[in-house]
């Protein structure tokens, strides 16, 4: 069963666990460490809150070709408010729960994960879980631009319940999943038809029901040959297969590297696929203050006949640089594969001036197998294009403020005339700038 939770319960659930520790360390002094907000420990047992508040401003200007609108828009928005806990019960068996809010919506759960370690270096995880993809894997606290794009929307899954096994090296790590849909998602129901007796029986199937929900399968591998005290190169591929069940089929749909609006309003392959098998390639390079990151996915999908759109692929990526004047350096950890959060060299609370990165990025996807036109006033398959320029400032490692411009284009192929006088699947030029303020512990 899914559950969606209000912080209510989650405030519950912190005291509980607050209560456990203390029990368990009444034979034991407590010692205390400060990492944003204070975590309590005695040997195997530990405590510690967390949580975010993430401000955006939105702004962008959209031209569009033909007879479609342009339009302007403006936002101030609460990118997310999250509350939660994390810590370990013993030497074998740790806990993260957190929660919130996410663009104004309902309360759903983020992390919501049971940990038991088998071994020193190796894991079996249960829960709300991310398993692949260097940027997603990378906490949106710590992301080098304030959003993950066209390879968020399309790429790797984020936070799917199931069961995960993680096992890793001083330089390396294999994970492996089976995961459902996400926590928050409801329950798949199918209705069920029974034939009454008498009536007319299709194809001797007597009663039917389905109720499935989708399956998804995935593996990933990353590895870490080079890391000295000025240079860290990370290597990483993963694969993923899915297959829908009962639920909605898989659409392929972007947003220009903005967690705003819907994703697909201007790039969307409406909803086409039974089940997809997805490769996808990872690189990351960092050298003192300056790090290249890039990540691909090649998407094959196989339609349902309905779809009324042949098999095809869709294809995403992105290649961005970074390079911090202040000399911070981004924090790789190779057991992990994955990046953390960056230490700030002279933060403004010891008299420094803070740390500044700035970055430069490019995004593409690729949809235009999934045009045809017979659906094209439902899909607006094309390819996408996306530069984006960032400017980060960091008072202390645990605030930051955020400017990323973006200008992107999206190339969709000419449909016909609309009814209403409309040409379907028009250019569209964009001109977008987000803000962001930001506090985490």
């Amino acid at each position: 069963m899914r559950i969606k939770s209000t912080l209510l319960g989650g405030a519950a659930l912190s005291l509980v666990l607050s209560l456990g520790l203390g029990v368990a360390a009444q034979a034991q002094e407590l010692t205390t460490k400060w990492k944003g907000a204070p975590e309590f420990s005695n040997d195997d047992v530990s405590f510690k809150m967390r949580g975010r508040l993430l401000v955006d401003a939105v702004f962008q200007e959209v031209d569009r070709s033909g007879s479609l609108t342009d339009f302007q828009t403006r936002n101030i928005r609460g990118r997310q408010a999250f509350i939660g806990v994390e810590g370990k019960l013993n030497s074998k068996f740790a806990y993260k729960f957190e929660g919130g809010f996410v663009n104004g919506g309902a309360s759903s759960w983020d992390d919501a994960v049971i940990e038991y370690k088998a071994t020193e270096t190796t894991s079996l995880l249960f829960g709300n879980v991310k398993v692949a993809g260097l940027e997603n894997l990378t906490s949106t606290r710590f992301t080098e631009f304030m959003d993950r794009g066209p390879y968020g929307d399309m790429g790797v899954d984020s936070y799917l319940l199931g069961a995960v096994v993680k096992t890793n090296g001083p330089d390396w790590t294999v994970t492996a999943a089976v995961q459902g849909a996400s926590l928050n998602t409801a329950d798949v129901n199918a209705a069920c038809v029974a034939n009454i007796p008498g009536g007319a029986d299709v194809a001797g199937q007597g009663t039917t029901c389905s109720s499935k929900e989708q399956m998804v399968y995935t593996g990933r591998a990353s590895y870490a040959p080079i890391m000295t005290d000025t240079d860290k190169v990370h290597v990483a591929a993963s694969v993923r297969y899915r297959e829908r069940g009962n639920q909605a089929a898989f659409a392929y749909a972007i947003r220009p590297l903005t967690n705003f609006g819907t994703s697909g309003a201007y790039m969307t392959s409406s909803a086409i696929a039974d089940k997809d098998t997805t490769i996808a390639g990872e690189a990351a390079w960092v050298h003192g203050p300056v790090s290249v990151q890039a990540e691909y996915a090649d998407i094959q999908y196989s339609t349902f006949p309905t779809a009324g759109i042949r098999d095809g692929h869709a294809k995403v990526g992105y290649l961005f640089a970074t390079w911090s004047p202040t000399g911070e350096t981004r924090n790789y950890d190779a057991a992990k594969g994955e990046f953390g959060r960056t230490k700030i060299l002279n933060p403004i609370t010891a008299g420094g001036t803070g740390g500044f990165v700035l970055g430069l990025r490019y995004d593409y996807a690729d949809l235009s197998d999934a045009f045809t036109p017979a659906k094209n006033a439902t899909n607006l398959a094309g390819k996408y294009k996306g530069v984006t320029a960032g400017v980060t400032y960091y008072p202390i490692s645990y605030v930051r403020f955020m400017l990323n411009y973006t200008d992107a284009k999206i190339d969709n192929p000419l449909g016909v005339t609309l009814g209403s006088g409309r040409v379907a699947n028009s250019d569209v030029n964009l001109k977008q700038l987000q803000l962001r303020a930001q506090v985490d512990f």
